[in-house]
């Protein structure tokens, strides 16, 4: 036998048709995979948001905020950079 134990606060169910920016904003982390109705959505850590600059590039982010550019790539998905594209930095342990 055994007893299945979940962390609550590691999960959130989407209740209502929301965009993936709509639910990137209320959680205060990047989201991955398929966005449906019902789903649910494992959280990671807590990242704050910037938005991108017009000749911002990972290298020049992580310069500026003196983090590991592929960390920042991995958290973002390794989506491309454009003016005013929402970036989620890893917040410092």
């Amino acid at each position: 036998m055994f007893t299945l134990v979940s962390d609550r606060s590691k999960y959130f169910r989407i209740k209502c048709v929301a965009t993936r920016a709509e639910i990137e904003k209320e959680l205060g982390c990047p989201v991955f995979g398929e966005i449906f109705t019902g789903g649910i959505v494992e959280l990671g850590e807590r990242m704050r948001a910037i938005r991108t600059g017009p000749h911002d590039t990972y290298k020049t982010i992580s310069q500026r905020l003196k983090i590991d550019e592929e960390e920042l790539k991995k958290a973002n998905n390794f989506k491309p950079l454009y003016p005013s594209c929402r970036l989620f930095i890893p917040c410092k342990k």
